[in-house]
């Protein structure tokens, strides 16, 4: 069946440009109009959509009523909102029923492949518990500005090297992450790199933004909270699994852009646990206070007591915030690897280098954590790469160390 798509604005100029656009891809996606919330309310009741796209300024409705509203009516919708508006910050806190956000004016080809990514995404944005979870808090998780600005900057047809430069320098914990990740022999690059912005062009997009989300909720965080655990320790260790994912991928001779991929879903695997901390503190006191009486590992306590785990609610978000497919779903299914085939994948990546980080590194004495979900290895035939895995992944730390 082919999907279909509702787009909702009243400016008649911008309704037919969707038109013109949507009009070339008429075999892959079937498309509706409405200008008003209500007209789009009344296709909403006579036919089941895929996606709806609606402008946040209306005259008969505000666009986070509507899409509210269809959040009622069609759970499983997925939906965008566009904005003329330059305070995304704002949409962030008070949409909670989007899943994803588009400025205006839109160009074709960002409109295009975002329907395409969110039709991709599909399972993880419907995922009913997580749902439950979102729409359940008081706002959504912020993104700091500096990810705001530095994205905008990146997504010019020519991004500014120096303007990139001075807005990492803003932050000095950014500007030191950016330049201890680019500097560790795990990325091995032959010359020592002290400017940020070299920094970013070397990293990449992806890379600087999972970096800046990770220290912002670092920062962001009250250690004193969560009593004897660790906020620092997690983000050490999310930083380490994306090393190590890094070092599994490329020994794994996959390509360049993959092995990137792995390095930027290792680091942000966990970022859900850093969203339960900041929005669920009491409730996730209990998953902690369970972990310590009981033992683990956590993720089946979370499932447990929330419903949910940090792996599904992480990717979530990554999904909202706009990451790439393929880094959503590592961290969705880095778990369970329900989405792995009979093949390698870069969600086994992940999945094995969570698992040696906590056993080349140990968190604490006594700390259970999840084991190698060998069946789903060994369907892939890879429960034999283990030891190498281990053994490559032992040495690149034991270098690291050594710097």
């Amino acid at each position: 069946m082919i999907p279909k798509i509702l787009f909702i604005d009243d400016d008649k100029n911008i309704l037919d440009s969707f038109r013109a656009t949507m009009h070339s891809l008429r075999k892959e996606w079937k498309s509706y109009f409405a200008s008003t919330g209500q007209e789009a309310l009344k296709k909403l009741g006579k036919a089941e959509f895929d996606i709806v796209i609606s402008d946040t300024k209306m005259p008969d409705m505000d666009g986070s009523e509507l899409l509210h509203k269809v959040a009622e009516i069609q759970p499983d919708t997925i939906r965008i909102t566009l904005s003329g508006h330059s305070d995304m910050q704002s949409l962030l806190k008070s949409a909670k029923h989007t899943h994803q956000f588009l400025s205006k004016p839109c160009n074709t080809e960002i409109l295009i492949g975002t329907i395409r990514k969110m039709m991709a995404l599909r399972p993880v944005l419907t995922d009913h518990k997580v749902r439950e979870i979102i729409t359940g808090l008081d706002t959504l998780p912020v993104l700091p500005d500096l990810y705001i600005e530095i994205t905008r900057e990146l997504n010019k047809s020519e991004p500014n090297l120096q303007r990139l430069g001075e807005l990492v320098k803003k932050d000095p914990g950014i500007s030191t992450t950016l330049l201890k990740v680019v500097n560790s022999s795990f990325f091995g690059f032959y010359n020592s790199v002290s400017c940020p912005a070299r920094a970013t062009i070397l990293l990449g997009t992806d890379v600087l933004r999972g970096l800046i989300l990770g220290v912002h909720f670092l920062q962001e965080l009250d250690t004193n909270i969560l009593g004897p655990y660790s906020i620092e320790k997690l983000w050490e260790h999310c930083l380490q699994t994306g090393y190590l994912a890094k070092e599994i991928c490329s020994f794994m001779d996959e390509d360049e852009q993959t092995v990137t991929n792995c390095f930027v879903g290792g680091l942000l695997h966990d970022i859900g646990k850093f969203v339960f901390i900041t929005e669920m503190n009491k409730k996730y006191q209990k998953v902690l206070e369970h972990v310590r009486e009981f033992g683990g590992p956590v993720i089946d306590v979370e499932k447990k007591i929330l419903g949910v785990s940090h792996a599904e609610v992480g990717a979530y978000l990554l999904g909202l915030w706009g990451f790439n497919e393929e880094i959503v779903e590592m961290v969705y299914y880095h778990h369970s690897l329900k989405n792995c085939d009979k093949i390698f994948t870069p969600t086994h990546a992940i999945h094995a280098a969570d698992t040696l980080q906590h056993e080349l590194i140990p968190h604490s004495k006594g700390y259970i954590f999840s084991e190698f979900n060998t069946d789903k290895l060994a369907l892939a035939k890879l429960l034999d790469n283990i030891d190498d895995w281990r053994d490559a992944c032992n040495n690149r730390l034991e270098i690291s160390n050594d710097e």
